[in-house]
């Protein structure tokens, strides 16, 4: 076995001594686990009825996979505050309805329990794949969803039921050995057996040291569960995120109900961008651009303009389009007393625009009509109006909004023509810097973020930062902040509140670090340019935030502007990252749709050992996050008929409208890939039951639960290696030799040990040794 020929560094007779252990333990471990992990379990009991066995928690067990020859009894190990479990399979020679499943309390002979309530017992349901993830992916029916046991059973002959059993062991329970019973029971069969449980003198911590993130899609939940109201949703997203702690994982975003709030000070204009690449005069133009097909995008003013109706006045100003010709509209909207507006009184034209800044006005005339073709186009501003507002449009503004376009405004004004007064002073689109404030409320955030990060004991959270991506600009690419661009001093200042007014609630709180900025996804190498001016925008706001970014392809030219990096897998390369890491950068990693078998992969028509794999290829390659692009795509709308839902209880492939799908179809990402969850509703489309309930969880994120505690054990053996009392020499050198695991267990993404039985047996390794270190 690799990573166990170095001795501890100790002389003579005790050297001699200390080798043979590393040498002896091993193979000791592996052979009282190779029964175990080389077939799917051991036989527990056979009669004329019904065969009953049971195997690891680190394997699927297939509707027709062989019973197993050999005998053994049920044992499980597990840490204190641990979720462990194993598989129980019935293989019946005969249907048989109404079996009863329960399981006693844990008993130890000094009289200490752990009750049968923190023992979860749920069917392992199948799903069929008739379209496999990939070439090497195979169809058939593939075991996933785990809903709770509730009901008694019924069982086909020589068709496998099998149960899946979960033991949370307390954080203050009793280390020893405790039996429980299992009694299996009809009205023509019945069987009992004794499981027995052995519990570790440590415990793991409440918050895994293996960070995560994986995205959940409320609106998805909503559609599923069939929920009408707001607080119907966060009950539901309660029961979500508790499912989310039960496994350990974190998803990116808990405050999606519960956003911070921010409000812009002192900006007179909103809807459009105050330009500095094409200006009339002065510092700025404003631009409107609208590339929306579904709606009309203009610009007004922040504040409604009070005036006068029965006195005239005279709006002007200078525009330029993209394009001669294209036309755009001004509009003036009234609005009585109570700033409600007056409908069916719109005043306003069509404009024909101009490659060159061109000066266009509109006159208000207090009492006569404007008239085309003895037609009413639009009436004097009505005597009950007391305020107006502005509205400039780039384009002809239709019910339908389809056509888009751009046009820029300069040097407006707003002139009461008796009285010369102007009644928009910063029509020349000029911001006063001193003027621009930022107000943050963070109050629904702090709930969010109390529950979750202090009681729930979420890693961290994905915080986006839409102000760093383009808005609605029509230019270069670069970040937006309430109509100001990257780059000019107003944009600075908002992002220097925004982002440095979060750093320091974040730290005023104890939640400084769990932020990780995940703003922009996957860029292109063309895109580097624009993700560079991001990064630096962030550090220079706000230099104690954790920036972060994910790459299929990760390079140096990036990789030196974030905080965290994660790549996806299979794009992973331990000597680039190695000097990243040492100079104090993290590196997390990603599975996604692609690649496929033989790659480590996420899907349900693959090995089992997958999800837990990969947690232990992240501790050798010192990696300290996982992340997934979601938890629950349940459905595409592009690719599902229109008012249809996709039920992946009958498809569990992952479509997505995207890279040019038309419209009905859809790339085929892979089985059960961003999809760990299952919803209740079995089926959507007919089933309207209002569910205020959580999901069923999968199989898949068992198995990768036990590889977050095997990522544990890893971190505390490297703990008790660091506080090592003298006398554990020989304690410490068999630590690191388990901790060094070699190519046993893999060599790469593509070259990994199938079986879990290397992997059980070094956890058995670690959790001894992790006892012994524990010893006073």
């Amino acid at each position: 076995m690799q990573g166990i020929l170095k001795p501890p560094d100790v002389s003579g007779v005790q050297k001699k001594i200390n080798m043979l252990k590393l040498i002896f333990i091993p193979i000791l471990f592996i052979t009282s686990l190779s029964a175990l992990a080389n077939d799917p379990g051991s036989l527990l009991k056979k009669d004329s009825l019904c065969t009953v066995w049971w195997s690891n928690n680190t394997t699927k067990i297939m509707q027709n996979s062989p019973v197993p020859l050999h005998k053994g009894r049920i044992k499980v190990l597990s840490a204190r505050n641990e979720s462990e479990g194993f598989q129980l399979v019935l293989t019946p020679s005969v249907d048989i309805n109404d079996i009863s499943v329960s399981i006693s309390d844990f008993s130890k002979k000094d009289g200490n329990i752990i009750p049968s309530a923190n023992i979860n017992i749920r069917n392992v349901e199948y799903v069929h794949i008739t379209k496999p993830s990939g070439k090497h992916h195979t169809a058939g029916w593939y075991p996933d969803p785990l809903p709770l046991y509730k009901k008694p059973l019924r069982v086909k002959a020589g068709v496998n039921k099998t149960l899946w059993f979960t033991i949370k062991v307390p954080k203050n329970a009793a280390p020893g050995s405790y039996t429980a019973t299992i009694t299996l029971k009809s009205e023509i069969w019945e069987s009992s057996f004794p499981v027995e449980l052995k519990v570790w003198n440590f415990a793991l911590p409440e918050v895994p040291y293996m960070r995560s993130a994986f995205n959940l899609y409320s609106k998805l939940i909503r559609q599923y569960h069939n929920l009408e109201t707001n607080d119907e949703l966060k009950e539901v997203l309660e029961q979500y995120y508790l499912s989310f702690k039960e496994y350990r994982i974190s998803p990116q975003q808990f405050f999606d109900q519960y956003p911070i709030q921010k409000t812009v000070k002192g900006v007179k204009w909103q809807g459009g961008t105050f330009d500095p690449d094409t200006v009339f005069a002065g510092k700025y133009s404003y631009q409107v651009n609208d590339t929306n097909v579904q709606a009309n995008i203009c610009g007004t003013g922040a504040e409604l303009i009070k005036i006068d109706p029965k006195q005239p006045y005279m709006l002007k100003w200078w525009a330029k389009t993209p394009k001669n010709d294209q036309q755009y509209a001004v509009t003036v909207q009234s609005y009585d007393s109570d700033r409600k507006q007056i409908h069916w009184q719109l005043q306003g034209m069509i404009y024909s625009g101009n490659t060159e800044w061109k000066k266009d006005s509109l006159f208000l005339d207090p009492v006569n009509p404007f008239v085309i073709e003895q037609l009413v186009v639009s009436r004097p501003i009505p005597d009950e109006a007391e305020y107006v507002s502005i509205h400039l449009y780039p384009l002809l503004p239709l019910k339908s909004g389809e056509p888009t376009g751009t046009v820029w405004f300069d040097n407006l004004s707003f002139v009461n023509i008796n009285t010369k007064e102007n009644l928009v002073p910063y029509g020349d689109f000029e911001q006063n810097l001193n003027d621009l404030d930022l107000e943050i409320d963070f109050s629904e955030f702090d709930f969010a973020a109390r529950k979750y990060l202090d009681e729930f004991g979420f890693t961290g959270f994905r915080f986006k930062i839409p102000e760093l991506r383009p808005g609605p600009f029509f230019g270069r690419k670069t970040g937006w902040f309430h109509g100001f661009v990257n780059g000019t001093e107003e944009y600075k200042k908002l992002m220097k509140l925004f982002l440095g007014g979060f750093q320091d609630h974040l730290e005023a709180n104890g939640w400084l670090g769990k932020e990780y900025l995940y703003w922009i996804d996957e860029p292109k190498h063309e895109d580097y340019a624009f993700v560079r001016e991001g990064m630096n925008t962030i550090k220079e706001a706000a230099p104690k935030l954790t920036r972060f970014i994910t790459e299929n392809n990760p390079g140096p030219e990036i990789m030196d502007v974030t905080d965290i990096g994660c790549p996806v897998l299979a794009k992973f390369d331990p000597e680039k990252s190695k000097e990243w890491i040492e100079q104090g950068r993290q590196m997390w990693s990603y599975l996604m749709t692609w690649p496929k078998a033989p790659h480590l992969n996420l899907f349900i028509d693959s090995d089992a050992i997958n999800m837990r794999m990969w947690l232990w290829m992240s501790y050798r390659y010192k990696l300290t996050g996982i992340l997934v692009w979601s938890s629950n795509v349940w459905n595409a709308e592009g690719c599902s008929p229109p008012g249809l839902l996709q039920n992946i209880w009958e498809d569990p492939m992952t479509y997505k409208d995207s890279y040019g799908a038309a419209v009905g179809g859809g790339m085929e990402y892979g089985n059960g890939d961003g999809m760990f969850f299952y919803p209740p509703n079995r089926d959507p489309n007919n089933d309207k039951t209002k569910y205020i309930r959580g999901p069923v969880p999968s199989i898949r994120l068992e198995i990768m639960r036990e590889g977050i505690d095997d990522y544990d054990y890893m971190i505390l053996l490297e703990k008790s290696i660091e506080n090592a009392r003298p006398d554990q020499k020989g304690l410490v050198a068999q630590a690191k030799a388990v901790l060094g695991f070699g190519n046993d267990v893999f060599t790469n993404d593509k070259k990994y040990a199938k079986s879990p039985k290397t992997l059980l047996a070094y956890r058995r390794q670690m959790g001894a040794l992790l006892e012994k270190f524990n010893k006073k």
